[in-house]
């Protein structure tokens, strides 16, 4: 199978999201525009040994305001990754991924600095079980990897994400669909949940990278609940966000070919030094994120 076959595991749907905050999309998505006759039907199979490879570009800003103290973080982080389907059975498929590189930087006010604990992922691999529509079932490798844990998790869920969910009817221009959006953490020992519903629209056809797609858009509302963590802190949580934002999924096998997708978060509760601590106060967190996929 070609090299980009299956790509579109490695997200789209987590943040199958946007910035709706001061009514931005998530940038476009670039592309030719095609002509496609009648509605399209496009279907996702697993391989045994199928490889894809993706960058993940992440940029985040948190804003933290507890008692008279503010704070400003802002993050960025670029992966690049190699998934291989290892196992195929009817009711179960098993992937590895294997994070090829990693680099980030972490500015604290007018601080800059490499964030190491991205750096940390280079090497490493993670295991995804999925059903054969290809959502995630279960993981394992990474729990407590440090660069999965920092903010709300937004490095976690990039990593969740998997197929955006497709309809059964074929694809035209206008066609509408909604589904849920329940996205539990993988990485910590403390559980944290993103759950809502994303609306799909299909708003053209396109060609990027001389491959033919459909393009979607992606709108998305969601509840948070569970743990943040931020310089060196640890904060209790929940909270509301919305996400908006567009993708190209090729019409010959099903893969994100390309995303970009903004989100905004805001959250409250109470903050302590660990995660066991007494609550040291309350806290209130911002958070806005852009996520860029791209098949490689």
């Amino acid at each position: 199978m070609a090299l980009r076959k299956l790509s579109a595991f490695v997200l789209a749907g987590l943040l199958a999201a946007g910035l709706v905050a001061n009514g931005c999309g998530g940038g476009g998505v670039g592309g030719r525009e095609i002509v496609v006759e009648g509605p399209v039907t496009v279907e996702r199979t697993f391989e045994q040994d199928d490889v894809f490879k993706y960058k993940f570009r992440l940029d985040s800003q948190s804003g933290v305001k507890r008692a008279a103290h503010e704070q400003t973080i802002s993050m960025q982080t670029e992966l690049k990754t190699t998934s291989t389907i290892t196992k195929v059975e009817p009711d179960e498929v098993e992937m590895m991924m294997r994070f090829d590189y990693a680099v980030g930087g972490i500015t604290v006010g007018d601080q800059m600095q490499p964030d190491e604990t991205a750096a940390s992922l280079r090497g490493k691999e993670l295991q995804f079980g999925l059903d054969p529509s290809g959502k995630v079932t279960s993981w394992g490798g990474l729990t407590g990897e440090a660069a999965l844990e920092a903010g709300a998790g937004q490095l976690a869920m990039l990593l969740y994400e998997v197929f955006p969910p497709l309809p059964d009817e074929p694809l035209a221009v206008g066609l509408t669909w909604t589904e849920p959006y329940d996205i539990p953490d993988i990485s910590s020992a403390v559980d944290r949940e993103f759950v809502g519903e994303t609306t799909y629209t299909v708003t053209g056809f396109k060609e990027k990278y001389e491959i033919a797609c459909v393009e979607l858009h992606a709108v998305t509302t969601f509840e948070f609940e569970g743990r943040a963590e931020q310089g060196g802190e640890v904060w209790l949580m929940s909270g509301e966000g919305v996400g908006e934002g567009d993708m190209l999924i090729s019409l010959e096998d099903g893969v994100i070919v390309y995303s970009s997708s903004e989100s905004t978060l805001t959250l409250s509760g109470e903050g302590a030094s660990v995660a066991s601590a007494a609550a040291s106060g309350i806290v209130e967190m911002g958070v806005r994120s852009r996520l860029i996929i791209e098949l490689i």
